[in-house]
């Protein structure tokens, strides 16, 4: 079983050129398995106990517990991937993460034992070719698998 970590930003142009390299892979249907990953940042509040104190502070947790449940939590990005994988009959699990991209996706990958790592990333300009992404470099230099660029698709005019 070959297995593919594929971490899915926000963007669906990338996450359609990451499922389609994917689709390229000289392995059968039957033999991959694919793990789509999105990582939320962390988000940050202020310590509502030592902000007001009291009841105050469970109350507020409360809500905020609530408000982040209201929170569009999958990107349509990831949608775009799943609707690509069931259309292949490719085995497929979605996982969804909260931390520092970068460091969610090497532990992911770590932990499912993934044989690949397959990154999209934005086209750019011939010098800005020299430079990725902050994600995509932390996970290229700090990965002990392999790890596929693949650039977003761009809609020609």
């Amino acid at each position: 079983m070959y297995r593919v970590l594929l971490p899915v930003d926000r963007n669906e142009s990338r996450a359609r050129a990451q499922v389609e390299a994917v689709l390229d892979l000289p392995v059968t249907a039957s033999a991959l398995t694919v793990d789509v990953v999105h990582v939320h940042k962390d988000v940050s509040t202020t310590d509502a106990e030592w902000a007001a104190g009291g009841s105050f502070s469970e109350t507020f947790a409360e809500e905020m517990a609530e408000e982040v449940r209201n929170i569009d939590r999958i990107p349509s990005s990831v949608e775009t991937a799943v609707d690509l994988l069931e259309s292949s009959n490719l085995e497929f699990v979605v996982h969804e993460r909260s931390g520092e991209p970068a460091k969610e996706i090497l532990e992911l990958a770590a932990e499912l034992d993934s044989n690949a790592i397959v990154l999209g990333v934005s086209r750019r300009s011939p010098v800005g070719k020299v430079l990725f992404g902050s994600v995509v470099q932390a996970v290229i230099i700090d990965s002990d698998r392999p790890v596929t660029v693949v650039p977003e698709h761009v809609s020609e005019s």
